[in-house]
């Protein structure tokens, strides 16, 4: 139906019909927000929540609650992770990730190179102090980088250091607040 079919059919039917027609043409107009909306237009799909497991120590066990947390979207060129200095990689955080286990606030951040998405490096961490706990640099598997949702997929990554192991499941959705000419590598 046009939108000129709409206003005959309006003038037809009256006001009663003006919600219906609207609300016929809006439906496909989408929200007009920032959401991650699924492939192909429409509503934004629930992403599955980051969840902690095969914890050591097993108190960091649990999900990661992202409702409050503060996001970071970035490039640069600067030597990161397995990246070296003219590797132009986009850089996702989130930081202030309230943990269902053990009730603290922590961060993950990852880098992800421009050109190809390889992984340079994931950090989870503290977020009283900012200090990382576990680093795995360029992971080959686990982590899927969704540039047209703005999303992290991650799938049994383990991430470790001397004093902590996590496997990470979930995703990880990040905003659009890169500069635009990094927006089609970075999201």
């Amino acid at each position: 139906m046009t939108v000129r079919s709409s206003l005959i059919q309006l003038r037809r039917c009256g006001a009663p019909a003006l919600a219906a027609l609207l609300a016929v043409h809006l439906a496909g107009c989408g929200g007009g927000d920032d959401t991650p909306a699924a492939a192909g237009g429409g509503a934004a799909v629930a992403a599955p929540p980051l969840v902690i497991s095969a914890a050591s120590p097993a108190t960091l066990n649990g999900t990661l609650g992202e409702t409050t947390a503060q996001y970071e979207a970035g490039s640069s060129n600067e030597a990161l992770g397995g990246f070296a200095s003219t590797d132009p990689y986009c850089r996702v955080a989130a930081y202030g990730l309230t943990n269902s286990g053990d009730g603290k606030k922590y961060f993950v951040e990852l880098a992800f190179r421009k050109t190809d998405r390889a992984i340079g490096l994931v950090n989870f961490g503290d977020n009283s102090n900012l200090a990382t706990l576990a680093r795995v640099g360029s992971p080959t598997t686990g982590v899927v980088v969704d540039i047209a949702n703005r999303r992290i997929g991650f799938t049994n990554l383990v991430i470790s250091s001397l004093n902590t192991t996590i496997t990470l499941n979930g995703t990880l959705s990040y905003p659009t607040n890169v500069a635009s000419e990094n927006r089609a590598a970075c999201g």
